[in-house]
């Protein structure tokens, strides 16, 4: 695994780095993760122990998160929160943060009803990375990126879940993130 040194502003790829919102990680000096190539290298064979390892990191992201940009809400309300806070980095594509705001060409999340929604239709740094890359998008998606926005929620919300109920890896417009309490 590369450790990463975060220092200054950054995006989520860099070369063959794994790169996150440096930001972010203000208290966090170093965070040991491989970069999207070494990371599909790593676990192609294994996609289980991809989805464990990124949903850990997602746990330690949702943790500095929390700290960083002062995240106090709880449950659904305090998801929202969370999912802002990444959207003022790389990860969701710098939504405006007001819930329900779909002004934003990127990413926003709302609550609706017992669930909280998240939708993409701008830049995805999963897409980059990639495409870039030449690693399959929607094997990075589903042993990377889902599970690490999984772990993030579960930093509010332990109990929760996310289903993916449209994927621009699958060739649909937008990804739509679904959060709800199991």
């Amino acid at each position: 695994m590369r450790v990463v040194q975060c220092e200054g502003n950054s995006s989520l790829v860099g070369g063959e780095n794994l790169y996150i919102d440096t930001l972010i990680f203000h208290q966090v000096a170093k965070l040991s993760f491989p970069g999207p190539k070494e990371f599909y290298e790593q676990f192609k064979n294994d996609p289980e122990a991809a989805r464990r390892a990124a949903f850990q990191v997602g746990q330690e992201i949702g943790q500095a998160l929390k700290q960083r940009y002062h995240v106090q809400g709880e449950g659904l309300q305090g998801l929202v929160e969370l999912l802002h806070a990444a959207g003022r980095g790389t990860l969701a594509g710098g939504s405006t943060g007001v819930e329900g705001d779909t002004s934003s060409p990127y990413a926003y999340a709302a609550v609706e009803g017992e669930k909280v929604v998240m939708r993409n239709s701008g830049f995805c740094p999963v897409m980059r990375a990639a495409l870039t890359l030449n690693i399959p998008w929607e094997w990075l998606d589903n042993n990377f990126a889902w599970p690490l926005l999984e772990g993030m929620a579960s930093s509010i919300v332990p109990e929760i879940k996310m289903r993916v109920s449209s994927a621009r890896c699958r060739g649909d417009a937008a990804c739509t993130h679904i959060f709800e309490i199991t």
